[in-house]
């Protein structure tokens, strides 16, 4: 915008700046140093200001004192220039100081009012842990599904979008850690039913709420008064938005790597509480052994998992595929397994109604 110059903010320091620690380090311990050293060095500069200053006053002065015909004298110009360098010497600090969440604003007013109840100031969020994390999530998902629902749909949207978006319900979506649960979940069974690029888009929204999240705990407010300066850093700094996908990429592995244990421990419990069902109902079980003696949701289980997805979506051509990958022994194994489990019935198809053709030519 003309007429108003913004270079100074390119110098402001965030948390992630203080995050480049190796894993063997406490990351709280590293975090609490870097902040302790950076305090130390801003008293240090502001011991150095006020001494600049109080000279600078003193030589104004001085020059002062000289009748206006004197100043031109060569001890008047020796003032004048000693001046001008403490001057500059000022301005060279204001240029190359560093900007954080402690001294990038200044009070301009302050007074006491007093009142009948104080207000508690504002604080970020406390960090919650085991139970307390759980506790008022299933009522805050029902209250807001919808708009959670808004949010990862703007997973590929401009962060000037998605800032505005947060303007608006910024304090309704970090309100405790429903959120970032929410969407935590929304990315595994993304990732579980093979939605990889809708799962992407929920990744990145999930890691907008953690740096909002640590911006607070580092700043001392609550998370929705990061909206704006996280934002505008993400909009304006190369460098950060390389840092936020590096965190974005680090979040999407591990859900991809969690995906498969997550689907495989999903399908044991579903598996294990049928059984137990069947067991106190004495009724016949949901999964009862097939032909060969072979429990169903065992031999599943121990499928590849190009199989297991080709059962799942019914896939007749997704599963000779994922046989004919296989070595002639294996996919033998596989095939054999599968119909004594009743998963598979020769000349008839796949059992529990799958429409796979026959596969005579695998076996």
């Amino acid at each position: 915008m003309p007429g108003f110059d913004y270079s100074k903010w390119d110098k402001i320091e965030l948390s992630d700046d203080e995050d480049d620690v190796h894993p063997n380090i406490d990351k709280d311990s590293w975090f609490r140093l870097k902040h302790r050293q950076r305090v130390e060095k801003e008293e240090e500069d502001n011991k150095k200001r006020k001494q600049l200053e109080e000279k600078l006053a003193k030589l104004q002065r001085e020059f002062d004192a000289f009748p206006e015909a004197a100043r031109e004298h060569l001890k008047a110009q020796k003032v004048k220039k000693e001046m001008d360098e403490v001057q500059a010497e000022l301005d060279k600090m204001d240029r190359e100081r560093k900007w954080n969440a402690d001294n990038m604003c200044k009070v301009s007013e302050s007074r006491t009012e007093v009142v009948s109840a104080a207000k508690p100031a504002p604080a970020p969020e406390p960090r919650l842990k085991g139970e307390a994390i759980a506790d008022g999530y299933v009522d805050y998902v029902e209250k807001h599904e919808d708009l959670l629902e808004q949010y990862i749909a703007m997973g590929d949207e401009t962060f000037e979008k998605v800032m505005e978006f947060m303007k608006v319900h910024g304090g309704t979506l970090l309100e405790g850690e429903h959120a970032e649960s929410y969407l935590l979940l929304d990315c595994l069974e993304k990732e579980m039913n093979d939605q990889h690029s809708e799962m992407l888009k929920s990744a990145r929204q999930s890691q907008l709420l953690t740096q909002l999240r640590e911006f607070s705990r580092a700043s001392g407010r609550p998370a929705r008064d990061g909206v704006v300066p996280v934002f505008e850093r993400l909009i304006d700094h190369e460098g950060t938005q390389e840092s936020f996908q590096e965190s974005v990429d680090t979040f999407v592995k591990k859900i991809v790597a969690r995906a498969p244990e997550k689907k495989k421990e999903m399908d044991k419990e579903m598996a294990e509480a049928e059984a137990e069902e069947a067991k106190s109902s004495g009724s016949k079980p949901l999964n009862p052994p097939g032909p060969g003696g072979l429990d169903p949701m065992e031999v599943f289980n121990t499928l590849p998992e190009e199989m297991q997805s080709a059962f799942r979506a019914k896939d007749i051509q997704r599963l000779q595929a994922a046989l004919a990958a296989l070595p002639l022994e294996e996919a033998k194994h596989h095939l054999k397994r599968c119909s004594d489990s009743g998963l598979w019935v020769p000349h008839q198809g796949p059992a529990e109604g799958d429409d796979e053709d026959d596969e005579d030519d695998e076996d």
